[in-house]
């Protein structure tokens, strides 16, 4: 046997894989599907990724020959060649199931797919493809999705024709083609098609209906295309449940144009050129929906000006709906954000069957004033981003069930006492972005699970939060506003608050006496980005549970004793970014459980940890952007690396290796100082420069006793003369 031979008889022999895949011997070339490409999933079900071609692969006679296991061969091909030679395995062809075909083909005519009659699944996703010619999908009797997105496909006329009719396609997908024109009969024989993606193509003329014979179809995607009228084309579409039509030019929608308008449990047409809101498009018929089912009506982006009243004959049908017998529970989600809205009818969402969500977000609304009826089972509102400065109590006393709530950017100066006397189920409600300077008062109820009130950016510099209100707030946002007095922001009542944000406010100093906070269920305050220098003794002594404390971006200098007195459970203090030179641990003696501490950003000098020599818990002190000596940090270092300290100097970002790091920790290096080593020693050099120094010294030493001895030894002689 030549060596040659014996190369390809080793390398594509025939062997038993994990999976029991065979290896082909037929082809003495170089394989193309690589053993260790070859994965068996379950019995008779394997996945194979090829590379050019598909030759040398063959199944397991238990998988080829009549099995009560069904067979799924999934092959995926990477630069595959447009077309097969004779030494492709056919037989192997026709076990495969799923097939992706990754290549570049401008033209092509797909000659693989003759062989391939039980492929289910095709994959021919973004592979430049201009033009299919003959009818590649004509002997695949049983595809049931085929994919084709993100090619340059303009033309679709004739190229899904099948030898089987009624066939098994059922998802097709072509988004991201070139695709301008879809002739009535595209899709004629596509009649088993459930989904249909036709995305952001170039699309603007659907005039021969060319959905008409998918009575099947529940998804289709016209999104991103150039529509501008539906011209009745999806009339015919009963079964329909999901349209996509966001980001085309469509400026009109009604009965006439999309009378399956009703049975859309997604109806999206966000970004068009839409300036009404007629009631056809929000009510919707119940016959076609399932239990529990949620319609979303999207009509976000377009240049609607008003929403009107819901018509006579949609308000009957809402009721009529909610007597009837066999009546489903069907929620509707309403997105009406990002247009010009600034006029909202009182009966404008009448209609709607048990509205859960209602988006009015970035419009000008000056006046919400609706009947809280229609919103009796609202969870999530957004109102953001308009101009109202009045809530009324109306609108909001049927809300028993919500839960998000958000009012930020909009010119709210107080809230009138009554609004909220109904809800009881809050979990965030955000008021940001408002004119509110003060708050006697806030008649709020939040969920059982506790709730969250952001309050910042206001100019608010007073809160008081009485015995009895605020029930179940568990957070409080009340960072960038202008707060200075913290004593008028009282919050002592308020038993169950876990977490607040004062940060970026101007707060210049702390004493016992301004915190009026609550003692045994504050566990993290933030007081960074105010204007701090002083902190009095037992200021935080009532916070026995506070677990973090930032004081970062202030202007602290030094501390005294007392100042952390109480904090017995602090984990993390963050100290950063202010003005500390030198700190001493024996003022944060009072930290027993101290896990973390931040001194970042202080062009510290010097920072004494004796006093935590016997901490119990490993520190971390972050030292980053500081004057620190390689001394110190050597000394400090080696203590930790020794086990005599628990304390250990780090920072955020490691520094590169140099002569001035330290464990990756950058120090100053004092040339009176010895040089130290990454482990905080002195350098084999240094060292021998100091044991030859302390020779030199002993030297002359002994030198100036010998001589001292001489001198002596000479003065006897001449005493003796």
């Amino acid at each position: 046997m030549s060596n040659i031979f014996k190369h390809f008889y080793h390398k594509c022999f025939p062997v038993y894989i994990s999976a029991l895949l065979i290896l082909s011997s037929v082809v003495l070339s170089s394989c193309y599907c690589p053993r260790d490409m070859i994965k068996n999933i379950s019995h008779c079900a394997f996945h194979i990724h090829c590379y050019g071609d598909i030759r040398g692969v063959q199944l397991p006679n238990e998988c080829r020959e009549a099995t009560n296991d069904p067979v799924t061969v999934d092959v995926t091909v990477t630069n595959a060649i447009e077309s097969f030679d004779d030494t492709t395995d056919l037989d192997f062809l026709n076990t495969i199931t799923s097939l992706k075909l990754s290549g570049r083909w401008q033209e092509t005519k797909l000659n693989i797919l003759m062989y391939t009659s039980r492929l289910q699944h095709l994959n021919l996703v973004n592979n430049g493809i201009e033009t299919i010619l003959d009818d590649p999908f004509y002997y695949l009797n049983h595809l049931e999705v085929l994919n084709l997105s993100y090619n340059k496909l303009k033309d679709i006329e004739d190229l899904f024709q099948f030898q089987k009719h009624p066939n098994n396609l059922r998802k097709l997908f072509l988004a991201f083609n070139a695709i301008e024109f879809v002739p009535g009969y595209a899709f004629e024989e596509l009649s088993s098609l459930v989904e249909l993606d036709l995305s952001h193509n170039l699309i603007s003329d659907l005039t021969e209906e060319p959905f008409c014979n998918l009575t099947k179809l529940e998804i289709l995607r016209l999104n991103d295309n150039k529509i501008k009228d539906l011209n009745g084309a999806v009339n015919s579409l009963q079964y329909l449940k999901h349209l996509y039509l966001r980001g085309n030019q469509i400026q009109n929608i009604d009965e006439e144009s999309l009378k399956t308008i009703k049975h859309l449990e997604t109806f999206d047409v966000s970004k068009n050129e839409l300036e009404q809101v007629k009631p056809i498009m929000l009510s919707r018929h119940w016959d076609h929906f399932t239990n529990h089912s949620i319609c979303k009506i999207i009509l976000s982006g377009n240049l609607i000006t008003s929403v009107p009243n819901a018509s006579s004959i949609e308000v009957s049908s809402r009721f009529s709906r909610n007597l009837d017998k066999h009546n489903v529970h069907l929620y509707t989600e309403l997105d009406l954000s990002l247009n010009s809205i600034s006029n909202i009818e009182y009966n404008a969402f009448q209609s709607l069957i048990q509205l859960i969500s209602l988006d009015l977000s970035r419009n000008k609304v000056i006046d919400f004033n609706v009947d809280g009826n229609d919103l009796a089972n609202i969870k999530y509102l957004n109102l953001s981003n308009n101009y109202i400065s009045r809530l009324y109590y109306g609108t909001f006393s049927s809300m028993t069930n919500l839960q998000n709530l958000d009012l930020s950017n909009n010119q709210l100066n107080f809230i009138p006492d009554m609004t909220f006397n109904s809800n009881y189920n809050f979990k965030v409600v955000n008021m940001t972005h408002n004119v509110i300077e003060k708050l006697d008062s806030i008649h709020l109820t939040f969920h059982p699970e506790g709730g969250v009130l952001d309050l910042s950016n206001n100019g608010l510099y007073k809160l008081n939060i009485p015995y009895g209100e605020g029930l179940r707030l568990i957070t409080l946002m009340l960072h960038s506003n202008n707060i200075s007095d913290l004593s008028l922001v009282d919050l002592s009542h308020h038993t169950e608050l876990q977490t607040l944000d004062l940060s970026n406010n101007l707060i210049g100093e702390l004493d016992p006496s301004c915190l009026k906070l609550p003692e045994a269920t504050l566990v993290y305050l933030d007081l960074s980005c105010n204007k701090i220098q002083y902190i009095a003794p037992s200021t935080f002594s009532r916070l026995r549970h506070l677990k973090t404390l930032r004081l970062s971006h202030n202007y602290l200098t030094n501390f005294e004793y007392g100042t952390f007195a109480g904090l017995t459970d602090l984990l993390h203090l963050d100290l950063a970014y202010n003005r500390i030179r030198y700190l001493n641990s024996k003022y944060l003696m009072d930290l027993k459980y101290l896990h973390v501490l931040s001194v970042r950003s202080n062009d510290m000098n010097a920072l004494d940890l004796s006093s935590w020599y016997g901490h119990r818990f490993d520190l971390r002190v972050y030292v980053d952007n500081n004057n620190l000596t390689c001394e110190w940090l050597g000394k400090v270092l080696r203590d930790f690396n020794n086990g005599y300290t628990k304390v250990k100097p780090t920072v955020l970002v490691a520094a590169g290796k140099g002569p001035h790091t330290l464990e990756g920790i950058p120090c100053i290096v004092d040339e009176s100082e010895p040089l130290m080593d990454k482990y905080g020693h002195e350098t084999a050099d240094e060292r021998l420069l100091i044991t030859s120094q302390k020779i030199l010294e002993a030297v002359r030493e002994q030198n100036y006793y010998f001589r001292k001895f001489v001198s002596q030894a000479i003065h006897k002689e001449v005493d003796k003369d």
